[in-house]
Order: structure tokens, then C-alpha cells, then sequence
């Protein structure tokens, strides 16, 4: 570290000591406000390792005054921070904990702030759906609407948009817009990161005279703000446009001025250098000193290699946790569902769904604690990440850890299927107990694939033609009929799908052979009890294959009394009917259920990709 930037970080820690300091003597409430605006002038002058701990201070003060507003500011400024570490997903997390705080005490102004972040960081992480669902949040769902800041976040959606079409004059434009929205508004921080961005476009355009100037415009600011992390990325983008206008001297001057502020600034530094060493490499290039223009390519060469590791490396991770986080969403959401359209008539899930919001809780600390040793893993491999060999074993790990986590929740989902059943032994009213036992084996349906997850080598798809087979067989043993002398069929193609795919699709599966077992063939309940006499000889086809036309088709066909109807009322009926219909829509599919010498089920699906 050069003596500047040494000098520079004593001065840093001296400020901290005395801020701690002059907060010491105040009475907790009233170190709300210094501490969130010093925590945002740490942020912005990337001094993260020393803004953290602030944070956390605020958060527990806040809690323990109970003041909601403030608990949700600083979990905004928590998510700041790990927006400018690069951390998409973890600043998520930490706005929408905010949002969720901000929407519970009816804070508009926040909730609407909060959703043009997340809007921003849905789109730096590409997801489009997300990003316009909180673009629109931020526009529509506020009661006293902030127009300035509404017009700032359509302009620069636009921006985003226009940017990757690749229309340039129209990401100009728009920038302009913000711009001026901005200086009526006198918004300065906002106004010169901007005008930054707008001077890159501006290069990107061809128009390197403007884009020098608005440079050392915000250079000029920057200075006079004593911002170094600003004055830094002034030095960055300085050299390209005085390149192209032939000014070779300074630019060169400005991209070793970057160097030097690189060293004081631990954000992004393989990036910066990447960056600062590619445009020296143009400059010597300009200049026909070929040997020295060779040496800076090799180290831009060398850093932009760092880069790409470390962004495969982080790739990998956002991947792994956000398809966790989505198949447990998606298993919760369907839980939810299911307990509201019973809760009129089986009151007692009210001890069950506290005793699975635990366990799911104990699975997000478990998931967590996964995380974080990933991460540490991560993090000893930097230096090695080049090593095929390495890579390889660590995709291993990964399977391994992803195998486990199946296994847990399996054995969560396992606890779950032994507390309905001792439920149900408790009632009286035969309508609770066939509502638990549903219930029940529904959650044994799920268990069913999370157990098929854990005992292969592929931890994120089913083997469906297993899955099916066994949940058939357990089925037919479970509802008393011996497979000996039971006519059935199984012919289901041998194919992989995603769990978000095979958890709708065996639940389907689940609701229309428990009815074939239930009512084709007046088979005993699994409680025991008589429902008629046996049928002579029952027979059940299972198919599952797919079609020329690139669908996947379903068919269950029993040789049953049929569906109930006023022509035949002697007919059965079909439970579970609601609940397949929204399976069926989940999947995009089309079903059907007819009659047809008994019995005959069809749902006809999209083959995932």
C-alpha cells in the first residue's frame, strides 16, 4: 500500500474512534439518525468492514426501542451495502425485509423507495419478470405517490431497457430526462451518478469531447465533496475519451491516478485494474511501444482471467440458492393453499401448520449454515480456481451437500406424514379423519420425490418412470390389494424432470389413483372399514409418455362404475378435483375426465425444457 493511501486509512479510523466517541454519550434512541447518515458516508466511500457492524447497531437499537421505521431504514442500508459489494441476492433478501416492515406500519414513501431497489437488483440479476413486478409496485401501490421519484425510476427503466437493445441515442435521452428531474430537484449525489453513467454513454456513442467534459465535471464535484470512491471511477472513465481524442499524456495520467486509487478501494479491484490496464494497453499501442503495450496486456490479461473465476465462482453460487430458495417457495406456497381451503373444516392444523413453519425454519437456518460453508469453500479454492481437477471436486461437494439437504427435508417432510397420522387417530369425525389422511398422503407423495433426489446422482430431477412405480404399488398395498392377483399396468417412458415439474405432476397422480382405489373398485379405506364388496378381477393402467408433437401425455384408465352423473347415479364421484385443476394450471396442461368402460383420467402438459 503506497504512503497515501496508508495516510489515508489512519485518517479513516481516526474518524470512527471519535465518532464511537460522541455517540457514547448519548441516550440510545438519539443515536438513530448519526448512525444511519455516517453508515450511508461509509458506504460511499466503500469502507464496508467498517459501515457493517454500524448497521447491525442500528438494527438492534431499533428493535429494541420498537421503532419499526427505523429497524426497516437500516435494513435498507444493509441491503445498500451488499448492492455495492456486487451481493445481489443477499441486498434482496435485505430489502425485502425492509419492505415487509415498511408495509406492515403503512410507511408509503419507503415501500416505494424499497421497491425501485428491488426493481434494480431483479434487473442486474436479469430476472425481467421480478424487475417489472416491483417497477409497477413502485408506480401503483402507494397511498401518497412520490412523483419525483417515480419519474426518475421510469426514466432510468426505459434507460435499461433502450441499453440492452443496444439504441443508444434513446439511452441518451432518457439519461437526460433523469438528469434534468434531478437538478430541479437538487439531488446532487443522485444527479452526479448519474451524469457518471450519462459520460459513458456518451464515450460508448462516439461524442468524446462531451463525454471528457462531463468527466471532469464530476470530477470537480468529487473533490469538492472529498468523495474518493467517486474521484476513483472519474479516474477510470478518463482515459478512454482523451485516448480517441488523441491526448495520450493524459490519459495516461489519469489511468495511473486510477491505479493509485484502486489501492485505498476494496471494491472490485480485479475489475478496476482489468479496466485501467487494457486502456494503458491502447495507449502504448497509439504510441508503437509495442513491448510495453505486450506487458500491459499480459497483467490485463492476467486480471481479467481473476475476474472471470471469481464471477463463475459467484454464478455458481447465486444459481445453487436461488433454486433452493424457489423449490422451497413453491413447496410452501402449495402447503399454504391446501391448509386455507381446509381450515373450516379441520381446525386442528392450526398445532400442524405452527409445527411446519418450524421445521421449515430449522431448514432455512440448516440451508444457511450450507451457505456458509459453501462460501468458505469458495473462498479457499480462489487461488486454485484454474485446476480443473479442483473445480471438479468441488462439484462433487456440491452434489453431496444438495443430496443432504433432500434428505433433511425428506425427513422433515417424513415427521409431518407421523404427526397427521397420529392426528387422525384422535378424531371422531370421519370427515377430519379422511381430510388428515388425504393430507397426509399428499405429504407422502412429496417425501416420495425428495427420497428419489437424495438416492441418485442427480440431485435436482426425478426419475419419473421410478417415481411413478413405487407410488402406484404403495398406493395398491396401502388400500389392501394384493399385486398378485391386481391386473395393472405401468408404462411410463424413461425421462428426467425438474422437481418443480414432478411435485405438481405426482401429487395429480396421487389424487387420481387414490380415487381409482378409493371408489373403481370398493376397496377397504385405509382406516379398515368396509365400502362394498371387492370387484372380480380390477385392472388399472398407468401411461406417461410423450407425443410427437412435443407434449407429455397422462392417461389413468380403472375398469370402475365410472364417474357419478344424473344418467348414472350409481356412479362415483371425483375428489380432489379443485385441487388437481390448479396442479393441472400450474403445469400449463389441459385435463379431462370421462367415463370410458370406467374411469378415464387424461392430462396433456408442455414437455418442460
Amino acid at each position: 500500500m503506497s504512503a497515501t493511501s496508508q495516510a489515508q486509512t489512519l485518517k479513516m479510523g481516526a474518524d470512527v474512534i471519535q465518532f464511537r466517541r460522541r455517540m457514547a454519550g448519548l441516550p440510545a434512541v438519539q443515536r438513530l439518525k448519526p448512525m444511519f447518515d455516517y453508515s450511508r458516508d461509509l458506504v460511499e466511500q466503500s469502507r464496508f468492514k467498517e459501515a457493517r457492524p454500524l448497521i447491525q447497531m442500528g438494527i438492534t437499537i431499533a428493535r429494541q426501542a420498537r421503532i419499526p421505521e427505523w429497524v426497516a431504514r437500516f435494513y435498507a442500508r444493509s441491503g445498500f451495502l451488499e448492492a455495492n459489494l456486487g451481493n445481489h441476492t443477499g441486498a434482496i433478501a435485505h430489502y425485502l425485509q425492509a419492505l415487509l416492515i415498511a408495509q406492515s406500519v403503512h410507511a408509503y414513501d419507503q415501500q416505494q423507495l424499497l421497491s425501485f431497489n428491488l426493481y434494480a437488483e431483479y434487473e442486474s440479476l436479469g430476472d425481467t419478470a421480478k424487475s417489472s413486478h416491483y417497477q409497477k409496485l413502485a408506480n401503483s401501490s402507494v397511498h401518497e405517490p412520490n412523483q419525483p421519484l417515480i419519474a426518475l425510476g421510469n426514466y432510468m427503466y426505459k434507460s435499461s431497457r433502450a441499453h440492452l437493445k443496444g439504441q443508444v441515442d434513446s439511452v441518451l435521452f432518457f439519461e437526460r430526462q433523469a438528469l434534468t428531474m434531478l437538478w430541479a430537484n437538487r439531488q446532487w449525489n443522485n444527479f452526479y451518478s448519474i451524469l457518471d453513467g450519462y459520460g459513458v454513454t456518451l464515450a460508448l456513442a462516439g461524442h468524446y469531447r462531451e463525454a471528457e467534459q462531463t468527466f471532469h465535471r464530476c470530477l470537480a464535484y468529487a473533490q469538492q465533496q472529498g468523495d474518493y470512491r467517486r474521484m476513483k471511477y472519474e479516474y477510470l472513465h478518463m482515459p478512454e475519451p482523451l485516448l480517441h481524442l488523441g491526448r495520450l499524456n493524459e490519459a495516461q495520467h489519469y489511468a495511473r491516478l486510477a491505479l493509485r486509487s484502486i489501492e485505498a478501494d476494496p471494491e472490485r479491484q480485479d475489475e478496476h485494474r482489468m479496466q485501467v490496464y487494457e486502456v494503458l494497453t491502447k495507449i502504448a499501442g497509439a504510441r508503437k511501444h509495442y513491448r510495453q503495450a505486450l506487458t500491459y496486456e499480459r497483467l490485463r490479461s492476467y486480471y481479467a482471467d481473476r475476474v472471470q473465476n471469481t464471477d463463475k465462482i459467484r454464478q455458481v453460487a447465486e444459481l445453487e440458492s436461488r433454486f433452493l430458495i424457489a423449490q422451497k417457495q413453491a413447496h410452501i406456497d402449495w402447503l399454504n393453499r391446501d391448509n386455507r381451503r381446509q381450515l373450516d373444516l379441520i381446525s386442528w392444523q392450526t398445532g400442524g401448520l405452527v409445527t411446519l413453519l418450524t421445521l421449515l425454519i430449522v431448514a432455512g437456518w440448516q440451508y444457511r449454515l450450507i451457505r456458509r460453508a459453501n462460501a468458505q469453500l469458495q473462498s479457499t479454492n480462489k487461488l486454485v480456481s484454474t485446476n480443473n481437477q479442483q473445480i471438479s471436486e468441488q462439484a462433487k461437494r456440491q452434489t453431496v451437500l444438495m443430496q443432504e439437504l433432500q434428505h433433511r427435508v425428506k425427513n422433515n417432510l417424513a415427521i409431518i406424514s407421523s404427526l397427521l397420522r397420529m392426528q387422525s387417530r384422535q378424531l371422531d369425525d370421519s370427515r377430519a379423519v379422511q381430510a388428515v389422511q388425504e393430507s397426509q398422503r399428499r405429504v407422502d407423495a412429496i417425501s416420495l420425490i425428495h427420497q428419489q433426489l437424495y438416492q441418485t446422482d442427480n440431485p435436482t430431477e426425478v426419475s419419473i418412470k421410478a417415481y411413478v412405480k413405487e407410488l402406484t404399488e404403495g398406493l395398491l398395498v396401502g388400500y389392501g390389494f394384493d399385486p398378485a392377483t391386481f391386473d395393472y399396468q405401468i408404462d411410463v417412458a424413461d425421462l428426467q424432470l425438474n422437481v418443480e415439474v414432478a411435485v405438481p405432476l405426482g401429487l395429480i397422480l396421487n389424487e387420481v389413483l387414490t380415487n381409482a382405489f378409493k371408489y373403481a373398485f370398493l376397496t377397504p379405506t385405509l382406516g379398515g372399514s368396509q365400502v362394498g364388496t371387492r370387484q372380480p378381477h380390477p385392472t388399472l393402467l398407468v401411461r406417461f409418455q410423450p407425443k410427437s408433437t412435443g407434449e407429455l401425455l397422462l392417461e389413468v384408465q380403472d375398469n370402475g362404475p365410472g364417474l357419478l352423473s344424473q344418467e348414472a347415479p350409481s356412479r362415483r364421484a371425483f375428489s380432489g378435483h379443485r385441487l388437481i385443476e390448479e396442479l393441472t394450471a400450474q403445469l400449463d396442461g389441459e385435463m379431462s375426465l370421462t367415463n370410458r368402460q370406467g374411469t378415464y383420467f387424461r392430462l396433456l402438459m408442455p414437455l418442460p425444457i
